[in-house]
């Protein structure tokens, strides 16, 4: 049996999770299945990713791009500097990934 994917929440677009998720992406997707939650705008312009609507897609997803369950910000990321306007919407892909479980 394949374990569910994890949901990985993208915390505060200002900081380093969007790259940490991305690293993370690269480091492990032969061995493990995750999918991240939140604007995919905040990604590295780099990022290979993929949008999924269902955790389920995340598996098959994995090996080829990091699974993205999309949830859209209000304003651009700017690295480095906390947007008051993303506290909503850090606060629902939270809520999000806790009803999913």
């Amino acid at each position: 049996m394949t374990p569910a994917p994890i949901a990985l929440t993208v915390g505060e677009p200002a900081g380093i999770g969007p790259e940490i998720a991305v690293k993370a992406w690269q480091a492990g997707r032969e061995d493990m299945a995750f999918f991240w939650i939140g604007d995919p705008a905040h990604l590295p312009a780099t990022a290979v990713w993929a949008e999924i609507s269902d955790p389920a897609e995340a598996v098959q997803m994995m090996p080829v791009a990091l699974p993205v369950m999309r949830h859209e910000f209000d304003g651009p990321r700017v690295a480095g500097i906390a947007q008051p306007n993303h506290a909503r919407s850090v606060i629902e892909v939270i809520a999000r990934a806790v009803d999913m479980a």
